[in-house]
C-alpha cells in the first residue's frame, strides 16, 4: 500500500528543478472590451450578432399537460402540426363519451373549433373512450405517443381499456369533409375504416 501513496523519485526531481529556476514574470494581457450592444464595428461595417432561439431536440412536438381529454383534444385540433389543413375543411362534428361525460367538438365551415357538453344533434362519428384509456391518453407527451396509445386501445381492447368508434355517416362523405387530410381527424376516426 505504501507505493500507492509515495511519489516517484523522478517527479520529485522535476519539481525541485522547476523551483530552482527563476520565476518568469508575465506581462498583463489587455482583454478586448465587450460592446454594450449586440453590434460590433469592424472596418466601418456593422456586424450584428443574431441570437437564435433553439428548441431542445425532441421537445418541439411536446403536448402540454391537460387535466381532461376534452381540453387535450381541443388543444390538438388547434395545433398547427396536429391539425394541419383543418382550416380548409368543411364542417364536422365529433361526439365523445369519456369519463362518464358526453361532449362534442365541432367546426363550422371556415369557422373556429368549439366544444360543448351534451349530445350532438348530427354528429359524423361517436367515439367512446374508457376511463383507463383516457388516463393513458392524458399521459402521452407527444402526438406520436398519443397516436400509438389511441390505436393500441382501439385495435386490442382489454378489460377497462378500450376505444370504440362508430361512424354515423358514410366514409366517402367524411373524406370529402377533410377527415382523410387532417392528422388528428384521420387518427380519431381513421382506425374505423
Amino acid at each position: 500500500m505504501s507505493r500507492f501513496f509515495r511519489r516517484k523519485k523522478k517527479d520529485d526531481e522535476e519539481a525541485e528543478a522547476k523551483s530552482d529556476e527563476a520565476p518568469a514574470v508575465e506581462e498583463p494581457v489587455a482583454e478586448p472590451a465587450e460592446p454594450d450592444t449586440p453590434a460590433e464595428v469592424v472596418d466601418d461595417e456593422v456586424a450584428t450578432v443574431e441570437v437564435a432561439e433553439e428548441v431542445p431536440e425532441g421537445r418541439g412536438d411536446t403536448i402540454p399537460y391537460h387535466d381532461s381529454i376534452q381540453d387535450r383534444l381541443v388543444y390538438m385540433m388547434n395545433d398547427e402540426r396536429m391539425a394541419d389543413g383543418l382550416e380548409g375543411t368543411h364542417e364536422f362534428t365529433l361526439e365523445f363519451m369519456a369519463m362518464g361525460e358526453r361532449f362534442w367538438i365541432s367546426k363550422a365551415p371556415l369557422g373556429e373549433i368549439e366544444t360543448k357538453v351534451g349530445k350532438a344533434s348530427d354528429e359524423d362519428a361517436h367515439i367512446r373512450i374508457s376511463n383507463d384509456s383516457v388516463s393513458d391518453l392524458l399521459t402521452a407527451a407527444t402526438f406520436a405517443e398519443f397516436s400509438k396509445i389511441y390505436l393500441k386501445h382501439y385495435k386490442t381492447s382489454e378489460a377497462g381499456k378500450f376505444i370504440k368508434i362508430e361512424t354515423r355517416k358514410p366514409i366517402t362523405d367524411l373524406n370529402r369533409k377533410g377527415y382523410a387530410r387532417v392528422p388528428i381527424l384521420k387518427l380519431l376516426i381513421g382506425a374505423a375504416r
